[in-house]
């Protein structure tokens, strides 16, 4: 609770001595003291409580006060009980070093004042000491919901539900998912009964990639209790996630370094297959790869095992080159339906990935010991991947039988070469005369060379159509009815078409 919240309090009728700027202050315990130095039995953050019996003169204010700072507490609440008010010079000094000050009416026990602060800190104290006993989320969050008397969830951005205390309904999922990408949280969200939307503070990025708690239930009256009770299930969810991500991390640890190697040459299917098992996935069952790109290496794993996680079958992610990989291992059937799950997940994502874009390529379903070429084969539908307009693209092996992945797979510098050498000088014209030989060029080939077709859909005359065709030809020194030529250009308009 802050400081603010105590002066705001009527029952406690505190009155204001030195507000420092301060009042925004997290109180983090009480401390009660008549020690005129008591900074050796502080750790920062409380609420000093003390009855001024160290106080003789101004030079014990200075001293007490001093010993207080340094310590770093919140602020002080002076008892009235042996001097009837606080002295003129305790509150110049807090005024001077900047120390919250209130003064405590005579009616009310320290006592009293105390057990308002904890009764406000105990959700957290109970939280975070079940988590430090070992809890799991779902035993966390059956905590939350008995104190907020409203069922609770922990969603991801990448549209799994992580943890909760009932079936959610895919409606309120779906809402949920919606209203988190707005972003801003807490949030208020009405869906039949009310709901609250919590940030859950891992660091994770991008946003389709962090945790959020939802609440819903009766919370007509969402007061100053369940608003600290969600604020401290938002630092215990972010304490489960820390563990969860540190064992995601060991697992794939495990079978990165093997990974490197496999590509490289330098290690044997034998050694990645043990090092599954070391992560505990079965190296005896079939498996796809799946190879993603979306901003650095440290995103794509972080984005990517979230990804994983919400197919709900075992899997293993690690960063690999400039993305990130992930194994799927299960039964063939689960496996063939993982394309399905994956583009359905990158669906719900991308309203959470920002200005960012997501390649992804996805294996056909191998043996653990043809590991290597499930790699490239992903990586291959990766690039491709990247190749197209989308802010989101999935690709599977099976659509590798194209021009397009010959396209994707030629280094940058012949793709440019190759682009430059047939279109340059029919881009140098367009830009020159403001003529549209490029869309000509692109619109004939794409309707099989139909002059009727091609006039028809750029509205111009078939002699007007001839006559641009014909400049194209003087430009390049190209013929146009042959067939291969006509490859060409079409694979140089795809390569020149902006991504």
């Amino acid at each position: 609770m802050r400081l603010r919240d105590l002066l705001e309090d009527d029952e406690l009728g505190l009155v204001l001595l030195s507000d420092a700027g301060g009042l925004e202050r997290v109180v983090r315990g009480v401390y009660i003291t008549d020690l005129i130095d008591p900074r050796r039995y502080l750790s920062g953050g409380e609420l000093v409580l003390s009855g001024l019996v160290w106080h003789s003169g101004p030079e014990d204010s200075e001293r007490f006060v001093r010993a207080l700072v340094d310590a770093g507490v919140a602020g002080l609440a002076a008892g009235t009980a042996r001097l009837g008010h606080a002295p003129p010079d305790l509150i110049a000094a807090c005024r001077e070093h900047g120390l919250p000050a209130f003064e405590v009416p005579i009616s009310v026990s320290f006592n009293a004042l105390a057990e308002r602060i904890q009764w406000r800190s105990a959700p957290r104290r109970e939280l975070i000491s079940a988590v430090a006993a070992g809890a799991d989320l779902d035993r966390v969050l059956r905590m939350a919901a008995d104190d907020l008397g409203a069922d609770c969830w922990v969603l991801s951005g990448a549209g799994w539900v992580v943890g909760g205390t009932a079936d959610l309904p895919e409606e309120t999922r779906a809402g949920a998912l919606a209203e988190f990408a707005r972003g801003r949280l807490p949030r208020t969200w009405r869906a039949g009964d009310p709901h609250v939307l919590w940030p859950v503070e891992s660091g994770a990025e991008p946003a389709a990639a962090q945790w959020f708690a939802l609440v819903s239930g009766d919370l007509v009256e969402w007061d100053e209790h369940r608003e600290a009770v969600a604020t401290d299930l938002g630092t215990v969810i972010a304490l489960v996630r820390a563990r969860v991500d540190e064992a995601r991390r060991i697992a794939g640890r495990s079978v990165e370094a093997a990974l490197r190697r496999l590509l490289e040459g330098s290690s044997s299917p034998t050694e990645v297959a043990a090092r599954l098992e070391t992560a505990g996935l079965p190296a005896d069952e079939p498996l796809r790869a799946v190879t993603m790109g979306v901003g650095d290496a440290g995103e794509s794993t972080t984005l990517l095992r979230e990804i994983a996680a919400a197919t709900g079958m075992a899997s293993v992610t690690a960063p690999l080159g400039d993305g990130a990989a992930a194994l799927f291992v299960d039964e063939p059937d689960h496996l063939a339906d993982l394309e399905h799950q994956l583009r359905r997940i990158v669906a719900d994502t991308e309203a959470g990935l920002g200005q960012r874009r997501l390649a992804m390529g996805i294996s056909d379903i191998t043996a653990a010991t043809a590991l290597r070429g499930a790699l490239d084969e992903a990586a291959y539908a990766r690039r491709l991947a990247e190749q197209r307009r989308g802010g989101a693209e999935v690709v599977t092996a099976d659509e590798l039988a194209s021009h397009e992945v010959l396209l994707a797979s030629a280094p940058d510098e012949l793709r440019r070469s190759y682009r430059e050498r047939l279109l340059a000088d029919v881009r140098a014209y367009d830009a020159a005369h403001a003529s549209e030989l490029l869309r000509t060029l692109r619109v004939f080939l794409d309707n099989n060379g139909s002059w009727s077709r091609c006039a028809q859909l750029l509205h111009v005359h078939v002699n007007t159509l001839r006559y641009r065709v014909q400049r194209v030809e003087e430009l390049t020194g190209r013929d146009l009815s042959d067939f291969a030529t006509r490859v060409d250009f079409y694979l140089a308009l795809r390569l020149h078409e902006p991504s």
